[in-house]
């Protein structure tokens, strides 16, 4: 008897509520957020530094003064690459910003799609860099898409995650948190449709990534139509309890 009333005491001392367990999941959850937030900004400036440093280099590439102009006049289409590459990964970098300025935590799950978005976004630039040593090759360009295509379509999963398991806070309206998943669409859409225009060369690829313009100012006005729409039906609602 007095065994099984040490082994009870023991048992309830050890027992947690589950509103403790809960503000303990919490507050990992908002320090994990603060932590991944850093690890994915420098994660990202190291990518953006990268790029520049697939510019030419005299000691790397092995040209001296004589080779100069050439060089930089004949390799248009790779600064092309780069520069476009430098436009995404900053892009990719708002959008997140974006995401994780509405979070108010996050937890396992969601902190490994945003690190495996992140690491499809570093082969990326890994093919960029392949792609600049081997000018024209198709399955480089196509490589180059897929992967921003996966990291855009990371994007949206770890955003409709975040929603699903609340992990946003209640800043955002339901139709702002609606309207981001357009935000998030013209990357991984644009990246799709780039796929096959490797076939038809290193130009015409390189002139694909332009769809982005168009396909961003469609999404854009079809938010501006939502949030209108969503307007509209706010003031309906607020006449007719008035009216009541």
């Amino acid at each position: 008897m007095m065994k099984q009333s040490k082994m009870s005491k023991i048992k309830g001392m050890l027992k947690v509520s589950p509103k403790e367990v809960t503000e303990a999941l919490v507050e990992r959850g908002e320090k994990q957020l603060f932590r991944l937030s850093v690890i994915i900004d420098v994660l990202y400036a190291l990518m953006i530094y990268k790029l520049f440093t697939l510019m030419p280099n005299p000691q790397i590439d092995g040209f001296g003064r004589e080779e100069l102009f050439k060089v930089l006049t004949e390799s248009y289409l790779n600064y092309t690459v780069i520069l476009i590459g430098l436009v995404l990964v900053i892009i990719y970098w708002g959008l997140s910003n974006l995401q994780f300025g509405n979070l108010k935590r996050t937890n396992s799950k969601h902190s490994v799609i945003s690190i495996v978005q992140i690491f499809t976004l570093m082969l990326y630039i890994y093919f960029v860099r392949l792609d600049a040593e081997f000018e024209g090759e198709v399955l480089l360009m196509q490589l180059q898409s897929a992967f921003l295509a996966i990291a855009g379509f990371l994007s949206l999963w770890s955003w409709h995650y975040a929603l699903k398991h609340d992990l946003v806070s209640n800043a955002p309206t339901e139709i702002e948190k609606e309207t981001l998943y357009f935000k998030l669409v013209p990357e991984p859409l644009v990246s799709l449709l780039t796929l096959p225009l490797a076939y038809f060369g290193p130009l015409i690829w390189t002139l694909g990534w332009l769809l982005l313009i168009p396909v961003g100012w469609a999404l854009k006005k079809y938010r501006h139509h939502l949030t209108f729409m969503d307007s509209l039906r706010t003031k309906e609602k607020l006449e007719s309890n008035e009216e009541n």
